[in-house]
């Protein structure tokens, strides 16, 4: 190699990496009855004004035919078929994981792979590490089942895919940045396996954020009389610049104005919770494990205390019985 030659590659890998922006967004998804998101036109048209170098998925996206005992193929396809129409006005590459939304049985996880491909995956941009991860309960093949009530918050990373984060965070050089993308939030427990076996890897391999799309434990939050997050939030996506060893975090919000969500109505539709029926009531009384334990504990020691002073009032009048006929 000539002296100029090697002067030229040196001064190419001290050189930084070019900045760039990408965006995250997750939970697309419209309705049971094929519907998608309310305004999926005004988010795209935003995510494509913000003209970000990448755009990353975190799951359902789609509907996913998740309560039919059988699942429509056809269906599917259409589904994605419409989504991914939406799509194609982005002008910049589009990554996807999946939700349990858009794999849900044998018959979606089909779909999916043969449109999308297998997870984990992982590649480089501009010096950068992204990896896209399976959090989902993935169907074997034979199976019959439809999403198991049990994963429905995500099922933990195995060794394999472990294993794998491990060897990609490994395999990248210097000090260059990684981020993570997957649909549940497996971190979402303070005793969850994810932080014995998961975080000190992205904390070894200096990860510098982990991106989930679904808002499952937001709608069990819900339910609770002082927490209205997720009725009460705008739609939105995050933008990610990238510049070197700085990475700032942007929340773009859209929709304030054009879904109705944020009308005085609406407020008080998501607020004054006891004006709902007794069902839905007793619902919000009852829909987490905590409300469930002391509800029905008040209602025990309540039961109990009112049998007590029901005996004590009975037996008084029957001795007073007693004491009159002797």
């Amino acid at each position: 190699m000539s002296l100029l030659a090697a002067l030229a590659l040196c001064i190419a890998l001290d050189a930084p990496e070019q900045p760039f922006t990408f965006a995250v967004l997750g939970h697309l998804r419209g309705d049971a009855n094929g519907e998608q998101l309310q305004n999926l036109d005004e988010v795209l048209d935003a995510v494509e004004v913000a003209h970000p170098d990448l755009v990353f998925l975190c799951g359902d996206l789609i509907w996913g035919d998740i309560d039919a005992p059988v699942t429509d193929v056809a269906k599917i396809r259409a589904d994605w078929d419409a989504l991914d129409t939406k799509l194609a006005r982005l002008s910049m590459p589009v990554h996807r994981v999946p939700g349990n939304h858009d794999v849900n049985d044998v018959a979606t996880r089909n779909v999916w792979l043969e449109r999308y491909g297998a997870l984990p995956k992982a590649f480089e941009f501009r010096g950068t590490k992204f990896l896209l991860l399976q959090s989902i309960w993935w169907p074997e093949d034979g199976s019959t089942q439809k999403h198991p009530q049990n994963y429905i918050r995500g099922k933990d990373l195995d060794a394999k895919q472990i294993e794998f984060v491990e060897r990609e965070l490994a395999n990248r050089t210097g000090d260059s940045h990684a981020f993570v993308f997957m649909h549940q939030m497996l971190w979402w427990e303070d005793d969850a396996a994810w932080w014995r076996k998961v975080h000190p890897k992205l904390v070894s391999g200096h990860v510098e954020a982990v991106f989930g799309g679904d808002y499952g434990p937001l709608t069990m939050l819900q339910n609770r009389e002082l927490t209205r997050i997720l009725s009460a939030q705008f739609d939105n996506f995050v933008l990610v610049h990238v510049d070197g060893r700085d990475v700032k975090y942007e929340v773009r919000t859209v929709g304030a104005l054009t879904t109705n969500k944020f009308t005085p109505a609406h407020f008080r539709d998501v607020n004054e919770y006891d004006k709902d029926t007794f069902g839905r009531k007793l619902f919000k009384r009852f829909a987490t494990p905590t409300l469930l334990v002391r509800n029905l504990t008040i209602a025990l020691l309540a039961s109990f205390f009112a049998g007590m002073v029901f005996g004590l009032v009975w037996l008084a009048l029957y001795r007073r019985r007693t004491r009159s006929r002797a």
